[in-house]
């Protein structure tokens, strides 16, 4: 997956920004019929005090922002904060055009008290910046090859979009953080840019959730877990371990990979009774063959474990083995 990103620094934003009275159907601009009327899934990152502006008292400030946009709002518990933060996690779901209405109201409110405004700036203090979360395996989907669509989105909608480093990702954490920094309507143009790409993969609604807590993802010790249909990359297939790519699936989008596997590492790819790469297969969504014992990689004492189906459930299935390989070779080792 491509992991180059289109970047400026924060200087580079405007130094006022107007409050703007817009309609979201401005944002959307371009978009396809089809992306702006089903159904998407937006999670942003804010502070517990902002969370405490949004909900407002017993509950109305959020329901009212519900009711204006017709979107679906949820806030995590004021106890759970994304893995490596102290912030909330805020999920907005619906049309895209309904999505923008209610975070335009949401950013709008949180501006205007002087308590919490300053939790939507950007380091710089003079810009807005929202932290969007994308799940990493859609990741590849914004970034577009050597970061072409990252680029015509920060073009078309003059906002800063930068993705966090792969590498910096907190094992066993589905999603990575994208922030957007500018000005306001610079900030919705671009999140409807990103919510109508994102929407059009495939496989958008297998990685996407309106769940706001990460606990039962978030694994301090680094081993991934497939939960109720997300599944958790911490690092990208080439660094987890060494892939053999073959030819591409016979169906479109799809592709194979055989990864090679030390003979004493196969039984925590395939667990208990199968349960390990039995879940793999139904939950991640890929078709899994282990060699026979004799069959090994020339010159070596590895299997063969060959992943194959649409390609990025791949990437993610091969993640996890080579997590599930290394956990062996470690609990090998002490």
């Amino acid at each position: 997956m491509a992991d180059a990103v289109y970047a400026q620094t924060f200087d580079d934003a405007a130094d006022e920004e107007p409050t703007v009275e817009t309609s979201s159907d401005s944002y959307t601009n371009g978009t396809s019929k089809v992306a702006a009327d089903r159904k998407v899934i937006a999670k942003f990152l804010i502070s517990n005090a902002a969370a405490g502006s949004i909900i407002g008292k017993g509950g109305a400030t959020i329901s009212e922002f519900q009711e204006q946009s017709s979107a679906r709002i949820q806030l995590s518990r004021n106890n759970e904060f994304f893995p490596g933060t102290a912030d909330r996690v805020l999920s907005v779901s619906g049309p895209v055009n309904q999505v923008l209405t209610a975070l335009h109201l949401i950013v709008g409110k949180v501006r205007s008290e002087d308590a919490v405004a300053d939790s939507l700036l950007s380091r710089d203090g003079k810009s807005t910046q929202l932290r969007l979360l994308v799940p990493a395996a859609l990741c590849g989907t914004l970034i577009g090859k050597a970061g072409a669509t990252i680029k015509s989105f920060h073009e078309d909608s003059h906002a800063i979009i930068m993705v966090s480093p792969q590498d910096r990702q907190p094992a066993g954490v589905p999603d990575r953080i994208v922030k957007i920094t500018g000005e306001l309507e610079h900030i919705m143009r671009a999140v409807a840019l990103i919510l109508s790409r994102l929407s059009s993969n495939p496989n958008y609604d297998r990685f996407t959730s309106e769940r706001t807590s990460y606990f039962q993802h978030y694994n301090p010790q680094g081993n991934a877990q497939a939960v109720a249909g997300n599944v958790s990359p911490s690092a990208s297939p080439q660094k987890g371990g060494s892939g053999i790519p073959l030819s591409p699936g016979s169906r479109a989008g799809e592709s194979e990979v055989t990864l090679p596997v030390p003979g004493n590492r196969v039984g925590a790819i395939i667990g208990k009774g199968g349960e390990v790469i039995n879940q793999l297969k139904s939950v991640v969504g890929v078709r899994i063959r282990i060699s026979d014992r004799e069959d090994l990689v020339p010159g070596t004492q590895n299997r063969k474990v060959t992943i194959s189906g649409p390609t990025e459930c791949v990437q993610i299935a091969q993640i996890l083995i080579n997590q599930k390989i290394s956990a062996a070779g470690a609990s090998a080792q002490n």
